[in-house]
């Protein structure tokens, strides 16, 4: 279940790789903070009937409120997960505003098996990351005298 939980949490942090099953994962809970706010926004249309004369009006702006505020709070963490996703396939975070990544590929494409410059593959068992990370500590801090 971390894999619906982890894309919200990173909403901000671009470093890093996704499976895609975070990544399908993050689209499915997207997709359906969609539909629940066209869902509110039908019933809030449906509450403000009285108002008659400007009835479409008033709900195409309950429409656009509600889809504004979820599309506002669910951009950067697609932005996020979406580099992460491209991370993971070995390609840099920069694909994605340069439009070169189509979101269904990505969900097709396997990660590159391995560490890669991103970082740990994050389908690897826990001891394999535990063992890359303490490498990859030693290895970049400066040698240290012990003794």
């Amino acid at each position: 279940m971390d894999y619906f939980i982890r894309p919200w949490r990173l909403y901000a942090e671009p470093t890093g790789r996704a499976t895609r099953r975070e990544y399908g994962a993050f689209l499915l809970t997207a997709g359906g903070a969609i539909a629940l706010a066209l869902a509110l926004s039908a019933l809030a249309a449906a509450r403000l009937e009285p108002i008659e004369r400007h009835q479409d009006a008033v709900a195409g702006l309950t429409m656009l409120a509600l889809l504004g505020f979820v599309l506002l709070f669910g951009a950067a963490p697609l932005a996020a997960v979406t580099a992460r996703r491209l991370h993971d396939l070995g390609r840099s975070g920069w694909w994605l505003p340069a439009g070169l990544a189509g979101w269904p590929l990505l969900l097709l494409l396997p990660g590159s098996p391995g560490t890669n410059r991103f970082g740990i593959d994050p389908r690897a068992p826990r001891r394999a990351r535990v063992a890359a990370t303490i490498v990859k500590i030693t290895t970049s801090s400066p040698k240290m005298k012990i003794g």
